[in-house]
């Protein structure tokens, strides 16, 4: 089949010349036949007008893709801070300050502060007791009551103290129930007026005559001495 390329390229034909087409950047030649029309282009070279890519582009590192921006690292988030776990409640327990809800007695009004000084070591006797803790504010009455909040407080007025054994300490125990009901390990009555150990056998006492209910009692006013 002839290409046909108009007056232009027929007039370059006729003369036997070399036509280059240079916005295709193809260059053609022309070998007319004696006495006859040419019969055609032959393409000598074809050369593409546009840089020559390259057959695969390597993979840009991000790093290097992101230009001069710097890319900050990733912020450090530092450890959240241990709080030490609060030491066990025991014997050596001594007075400390209640940080729970305010404490309020019975009768609506704040228990002293002599008396809420011991509210930590009660709510822990009265969990391994599995007492509940919403009866907190009675046992706390029944202290109030019984020793006002001292731990050395001893009844030298009654028939107890008569027979030779006065109640002693927070809930004012005497010394056969205190041995009797004391935690195990603890029945040395240099353990009677100890905090701890004393609000241990008082409560542990009250559990085993009463039932829970005498809790529930101490917690809406009835703190009668038990």
């Amino acid at each position: 089949m002839r290409p046909t390329y108009g007056k232009t390229v027929s007039s370059l034909l006729a003369t036997g010349g070399v036509f280059a087409l240079a916005t295709a950047g193809i260059a053609w030649t022309a070998a007319p036949s004696a006495g006859a029309e040419p019969q055609g282009l032959r393409p000598a070279s074809i050369t593409s007008p546009f840089p020559e890519l390259p057959t695969s582009t390597p993979a840009t590192p991000l790093a290097l893709a992101v230009g001069s921006v710097a890319v900050p690292p990733a912020p450090t988030v530092p450890p959240a801070p241990t709080v030490p776990a609060p030491p066990p409640i025991g014997p050596d327990t001594g007075p400390s300050r209640w940080t729970g809800p305010r404490l309020r007695h019975t009768d609506g009004s704040p228990f002293p502060q002599v008396v809420t000084r011991w509210a930590n070591i009660v709510l822990a006797v009265m969990t391994e007791e599995g007492i509940p803790a919403k009866n907190l504010t009675g046992v706390l009455a029944q202290i109030e009551q019984e020793s006002m909040g001292h731990p050395g407080s001893v009844n030298n007025s009654d028939g107890n103290a008569a027979a030779g054994t006065p109640s002693k300490g927070l809930l004012q125990v005497i010394a056969p129930t205190y041995q009797f009901y004391a935690k195990p390990g603890y029945k040395n009555l240099q353990y009677q007026t100890v905090p701890y150990t004393n609000i241990w056998s008082a409560l542990h006492y009250v559990k085993a005559n009463y039932g829970m209910s005498k809790f529930a009692a101490w917690t809406h006013g009835s703190n009668e001495a038990y």
